[in-house]
């Protein structure tokens, strides 16, 4: 799993990410996190958050609906050694 190595944008709660997976063709597939913040959960099981950035850089938000179980808690980037974390 891959998430950007620069600082996360400055709107970012801290609290959760968004786990993404970019299917390149039936073989291949590149897994990675996006910085979100919640905002609420939604009657049909799904959950409001505010995502920042793409793929590849984090300019601009979006809102998106989701499925709980692509939402992680922070402390998973614990796992990566990130130079701002350290900080």
């Amino acid at each position: 799993m891959k998430i950007a190595k620069t600082k996360p944008p400055e709107e970012w709660s801290g609290e959760y990410l968004l786990e993404c997976l970019h299917s390149l063709n039936s073989k291949s597939q590149i897994e990675y996190l996006m910085y979100c913040n919640f905002i609420k959960n939604m009657p049909d099981g799904r959950v409001k958050i505010k995502v920042f950035g793409s793929r590849f850089s984090m300019v601009g938000s979006r809102i998106r609906y989701v499925d709980k179980t692509r939402i992680h808690e922070s402390s998973i980037l614990d796992k990566f050694n990130l130079e701002w974390r350290k900080q």
